[in-house]
């Protein structure tokens, strides 16, 4: 199975005829444009040579962000641009936004591109000078959309502001702005300079997820790296040893998200029930390659293929055990619509692949565009 060329269809298929880029198909769990998702799956199409439709994508944004009236870019819109929020200020949105325009932009090298996304650009700039008044970009949720566990000073939020303001620096730079370009980038560097300083935790030697819960492990602990903040090959090396030490899943293989039942003790918050995530492990596989841990890498990279093999090339949100399964559904209080059919189609996956899984795994969000996206950034960084 050519795995990128699946891969290329997925997300192909997921862009709508507005621009917006859903996270899965109409029928599956998550049938909504998450600007989370879709930068990512915006740099895997700049990559495999599909700049048009990245284009579009940050048009459709520009035209319904309407920053002015929301004052944040939402974690979610409906198929028809419209917000569609249940977890407000998840504000890595407006860091991911600024990354995938500069990230389209040196794909297409089109001026025209940035003179109609500067407004857009300003505005969320705006809004991140806002948030980071106190020297840190404050949030109530992030990566995981979880208050208890992501509210105030987050590692994944922080890092892609950060990133998001030294691109937007750049893209000041390429408009000849050139007070905003320094102003910008003197903005990104103190970001930085914050991150490294009070995010780091001294007793363990890697950053923390949030510096109100020391020593908690979590996958966007990898955030410093996965936005080019931090270049430390040692400090890499420490913490993938530690993130695979505390978080991936022996049972099934996989990365975790974070430990079960550490932080979030409710079942509603396991969607499809705890399990290996295809999106962090794949991240995570990028990362061992930069290090040239070919064992690490390839059991990564062997787990995913073997996930697609029973799935028909359909990459999951992520996958758990029938007994997680069947726990979370007995626990489950949200039974929507967009639930129910991510549980129907969970369910058909399940029975398919019976025969071939002993141990009856489910395959949950499958596809899930962020997790091709990961795979195509693999080989197409």
């Amino acid at each position: 199975m050519d795995l990128i060329k699946k891969s290329i269809e997925v997300i192909k298929g997921s862009q709508l005829e507005n621009g917006g880029l859903l996270a899965t198909p109409k029928k599956g769990a998550y049938p909504y444009i998450y600007p989370r998702d879709a930068v990512i799956m915006t740099k895997a199409l700049n990559r495999v040579g599909l700049v048009k439709n990245s284009e579009k994508f940050y048009y459709f944004i520009n035209k319904i962000a309407k920053i002015d009236n929301y004052k944040e870019v939402f974690h979610r819109y409906n198929i028809n641009g419209w917000p569609c929020v249940t977890r407000k200020d998840q504000n890595d949105n407006e860091g991911l936004i600024l990354h995938g325009i500069y990230d389209t932009y040196l794909h297409n090298k089109k001026h025209i591109f940035l003179e109609d996304t500067w407004l857009l650009v300003k505005q969320i700039v705006e809004l991140i000078k806002d948030y980071s008044s106190t020297g840190l970009v404050r949030t109530k949720r992030s990566i995981h959309e979880f208050y208890r566990l992501e509210n105030g000073y987050d590692i994944w939020v922080n890092c892609a502001c950060c990133r998001g303001l030294y691109d937007a620096a750049e893209i000041a730079k390429i408009m000849h702005r050139e007070k905003q370009a320094i102003e910008w980038k003197k903005q990104a560097e103190k970001l930085e300079k914050n991150i490294k300083k009070r995010f780091f935790d001294k007793k363990l030697g890697v950053f923390m997820k949030n510096p109100r819960l020391k020593g908690i492990p979590d996958i966007s602990q990898i955030a410093p790296f996965y936005f080019d903040i931090e270049d430390s090959k040692q400090l890499l090396k420490k913490t993938l040893k530690y993130l695979k030490k505390n978080l991936w899943y022996k049972e099934i293989g996989g990365f975790r998200r974070f430990r079960q039942f550490e932080i979030v003790e409710d079942w509603h918050w396991y969607t499809g029930g705890s399990g290996s995530w295809c999106v962090f492990t794949a991240f995570m596989a990028r990362f061992y390659k930069k290090i040239d841990d070919r064992e690490s890498y390839n059991e990564c990279l062997n787990w995913l293929k073997k996930v697609a093999s029973r799935t028909n090339g359909l990459l999951p949100e992520h996958i758990s055990t029938r007994d997680e399964y069947e726990f979370w559904k007995a626990h489950e209080i949200e039974f929507n619509q967009r639930t129910i059919d991510g549980t129907k189609k969970a369910e058909e996956l399940a029975k398919k692949f019976k025969g071939e899984d002993k141990r009856k795994l489910i395959y949950w969000a499958a596809p899930l565009g962020w997790s091709h996206a990961e795979y195509i950034l693999l080989y197409k960084q």
